[in-house]
Order: C-alpha cells, then sequence, then structure tokens
C-alpha cells in the first residue's frame, strides 16, 4: 500500500511567517507506518508553499492508495481543497483526516468534507497501521481504534482512540522531510540560524483552560535519558535550534531539571524554547534552563484581569504572570506572552487591564487575539448555549467564528481594540528600542521585514486577517 501524509498550508500564506516547523505530528506517523511495514512518503505543502497545481503533481507522481492529512480549526478550506485535488489527482486514493479539529467533531468533518473516507481520532500511530492493515487484507473496520467511517450512508465508528505508550514510539521520520531541512525552510523568526528543528519530550496537558481544546489530558512523559539522546541527535546532524513542543515542558519540575542537567553534562551546545506556564515555572528551572540552553519561554497568560483567569479557568494569579516575567529577564530569557481578548465576561475595562499589565511587566513580546472559539471548548459551549456564538467551522466559511459581547455587537469592535491594545504596547519608547536592539545585534533582517509587515496590519495598511489568509494564533495550529 502506497500512503502519503500531507501537511497542508498555513493561514499565512504569502506572509512573512513568524516561524515554520516540521510537521513533526506526522513524521511520528511516518515513523510508525514504517515500523509495522509500510514505506510512507511526507508532501510539506506548508513548508514550501507549493500551489495546488504543484501538489496535485506531487499526489499524481505518488500515486498513493491512501492520503492523510492533518485537520485543524484554522485550515478547514486548505483541508477541503486538498482532499478534492487528491481524489482529482488519484481517483482511487482513500482519504484520512486526522488531528485536533478531527478529533474534536469527527462526524461532522465526515458530514464536511465529502471526499474523506475516514476521520482517525486521537494520537494515530497505532491505529494508522492498523487501519492501513484493515483495507490491505479486506478486513473489517469495526475493530479499528478511534476510528469513523462511512457505512450504508451512515457513519460507523470503532472502539474509543486508546493513546499509544511515548517510551515505545519510533522517533519521528525526519529524514522524510530532509528536502526542507537541507533548503533551510525551517524557521523561527527569533532565531537568524536556519533550519529549526523541534522535539517532544512529553505528550498531554493536565489542565484544563476554557478556550483550548484537549483530548489528551492523561500527561505522558519521555524518559530524560531519551529526550537528550534524540536532541543530541539533532545537534549531530548540524542543527543548534530546537523549540520543544509540549504543552507544559515543566509541569514536572524534577523531570525538567533532569533533562537540563543532562544537556549540561553532555554539552550539547544547543539553544532551545519551551512552553511553561507561569504557575509551575520556578527560579530553578530559570536558573538549570538559561545554563542548559533555554533563550525563551512560552507563556499563556491570557489575561491582565483575574476574574478573566478565573473564567478561564486558568487557575493562574497575575502575581504567578508577574513573576515569570521578573524571572526570565533576571536570567536573560525571552518571555514570549499569549493573551486572549474577548473570552465570555470582558469588558473594555478588562482589556484596559491586560494592556497595562503588558506594559507593566514587560514580556519580550506579547501575542494579543480575538478569542477564537474552537469546537468542543467550554468557551464554544458557553456561546452556543447563550446564543452568542457568532459563525461556525466549515470549510467554506470565509470568517472564522466568534463570540459576541454585550458590549460588542459586531467583531470589527473586537478586532479595533485589539489593533488598538498591540499599537499602544508595541509602538512605546521600551519595545522599539529591545526589538531595534535585537534585529541589529542579530543582523536578523528578517525579523525586520516581518516588523514593517505587521506594524503595516496595525497602522491600517493592510486587510485584516480573514479565515483564508491571516495569522494563526498556535494553538491548535499546522507544525
Amino acid at each position: 500500500m502506497k500512503i502519503l501524509l500531507i501537511n497542508p498550508r498555513a493561514t499565512y500564506c504569502g506572509e512573512i511567517s513568524q516561524k515554520c516547523y516540521p510537521p513533526v505530528s506526522l513524521l511520528y506517523l511516518a515513523a510508525s507506518l514504517r515500523q509495522a511495514g509500510y514505506a510512507p512518503l511526507v508532501l510539506d505543502a506548508n513548508a514550501f508553499g507549493l500551489s495546488d497545481e504543484e501538489i496535485s503533481k506531487s499526489i499524481r507522481d505518488a500515486a498513493p492508495d491512501m492520503v492523510g492529512i492533518s485537520v485543524y480549526s484554522e485550515v478547514l478550506a486548505q483541508v477541503y481543497g486538498l482532499t478534492d485535488l487528491s481524489k482529482k489527482a488519484a481517483p482511487s486514493c482513500q482519504i484520512v483526516l486526522g488531528g485536533p479539529h478531527a478529533t474534536a467533531v469527527p462526524g461532522r468533518c465526515l458530514e464536511q468534507f465529502p471526499h474523506a473516507d475516514f476521520i482517525l481520532t486521537g494520537e494515530a500511530e497505532d491505529s494508522l497501521p492498523m487501519l492501513c492493515a484493515a483495507i490491505a487484507e479486506n478486513q473489517g473496520l469495526e475493530e479499528v481504534p478511534g476510528l469513523y467511517y462511512r457505512q450504508e450512508g451512515a457513519i460507523a465508528q470503532g472502539p474509543k482512540h486508546v493513546f499509544p505508550d511515548v517510551h515505545t514510539l519510533p522517533w519521528p521520520a525526519k529524514d522524510l522531510a530532509e528536502q526542507a531541512y537541507t533548503e533551510k525552510r525551517y524557521h523561527s523568526l527569533l532565531v537568524r540560524k536556519r533550519p529549526v528543528d523541534t522535539l517532544f519530550t512529553s505528550r498531554g496537558c493536565p489542565f484544563s483552560c476554557g478556550f483550548c481544546y484537549n483530548f489528551r489530558k492523561h500527561y505522558r512523559a519521555r524518559t530524560p535519558e531519551d529526550v537528550v539522546h534524540e536532541l543530541a541527535s539533532i545537534r549531530d546532524r548540524g542543527i543548534r535550534d530546537v523549540e520543544i513542543c509540549d504543552d507544559t515542558f515543566t509541569v514536572n519540575e524534577d523531570r525538567a531539571l533532569a533533562i537540563f542537567d543532562l544537556i549540561i553534562k553532555e554539552k550539547l551546545d544547543i539553544s532551545f524554547r519551551i512552553k511553561s506556564r507561569v504557575d509551575v515555572f520556578t527560579e530553578r528551572l530559570a536558573r538549570a534552563g538559561k545554563q542548559a540552553g533555554v533563550y525563551l519561554v512560552a507563556f499563556g497568560m491570557e489575561s491582565g484581569a483575574q476574574k478573566i483567569l478565573d473564567a478561564m479557568n486558568k487557575k493562574i494569579t497575575l502575581a504567578q504572570s508577574a513573576e515569570a516575567c521578573r524571572l526570565t529577564r533576571k536570567y536573560g530569557i525571552a518571555a514570549h506572552s499569549s493573551w486572549v481578548i474577548g473570552y465570555p465576561g470582558e469588558t473594555p475595562e478588562t482589556v484596559e487591564d491586560t494592556v497595562r499589565f503588558i506594559l507593566k511587566n514587560k514580556p519580550a513580546t506579547a501575542n494579543l487575539a480575538v478569542l477564537r472559539p474552537y469546537p468542543n471548548t467550554p468557551a464554544y459551549e458557553l456561546a452556543q448555549s447563550t446564543g452568542d456564538l457568532m459563525g461556525d467551522w466549515h470549510p467554506r466559511a470565509t470568517e472564522f467564528p466568534w463570540v459576541r459581547l454585550p458590549w460588542a455587537q459586531d467583531k470589527k469592535i473586537l478586532d479595533d481594540l485589539c489593533t488598538r491594545s498591540v499599537k499602544r504596547i508595541y509602538f512605546t519608547p521600551y519595545y522599539v528600542a529591545a526589538f531595534s536592539r535585537r534585529m541589529i545585534a542579530g543582523a536578523n533582517w528578517m525579523l525586520f521585514a516581518y516588523a514593517v509587515q505587521e506594524a503595516a496590519k496595525v497602522l491600517g495598511m493592510k486587510r485584516p486577517p480573514s479565515a483564508t489568509c491571516g495569522k494563526n494564533r498556535g494553538c491548535p495550529s499546522p507544525d
């Protein structure tokens, strides 16, 4: 059986992007397929910015029996186009969709994507090879975990998906993306040297934030020794910058410190960025992380108003966010912060609280975005129950859905408030000077070009993002 896995184009196609990372989820699937005896191919349409014609040619050349595509909420239109291209380029192929959005609403996905034959929910390293074997051997599909499929005009499903054992999973098959690595397609805007790489040290997140779809609350972690072994293999390929993509790398402080200690002991000479919650980021982690090579920590701070944090079920305090900013500054680590505007209960006053908090505590970067209510999240369900969910997720939608508020009956009010807030933050002397130093000291002209692009948006010189070409906030988003 010939299997082709496709990473769709991101919504910010045609723009200078903050980052472009390997489709590591697909590369994990490819490694598991190899282990089962298959020889999959991976097509990264995002890294190469492939046109529809180029994608069609690649599919025809591969002549696959099965096409697998990752589905994220923001790229439904792109995925719909990919399923159409796949059926036209390889009419006999079967199409399987997976990923966060497909897991959240599998039945709706099958209805919205008529060319799709299957949905695989959850983590599919075990179930995808099982599906391929069942098809190749003409066996029944009812035993494939996490599978949704069409049967006699209805939607049938197999047993509940099962999480694979992270200790037995093969490392992602990164050689299948070798051309993208060689051409230095994978990058991060704050790092001048290319390519960059990614690594998962754990899966799952034990927290339940109201705006996030979290289907894998069961936290599972690899051993520190295995993590550092993989990091060394990345270093041996000549790559010196890595993003650790765990939802929260610092959930277990002792384990994170053990990884840092091994990196220092092995003298890996590698720099990397991590994600952390502010309530589990300690001085010990900041100190050891800096010694190990951490140059950036991404925090979901979300709001500068405690009542909004409580409404989000974020379970953090403003004092903890302020302390995370202080610790990163103390140890010379950049703090990237993410903020949500427009969560149910938000008011103009709470948005003002957020802006004042950012200006006071000065994280290195602040990414403000209007809430996107992802399907099957508390924010989505609350807005739907009150009649305040405006629009919905659909491949043919021209705008992303949003949540109407008593004082914001038009999304433009939220968009404009977000834009004004960004302008107030980044056009202050502090941030202008900080970004200027970063661009000049690192000779990072791509960062300069990106800054010009984003400034043009904020100053109203470019059209704001739409559902077909805009900037992802990153949860969930393509790799």
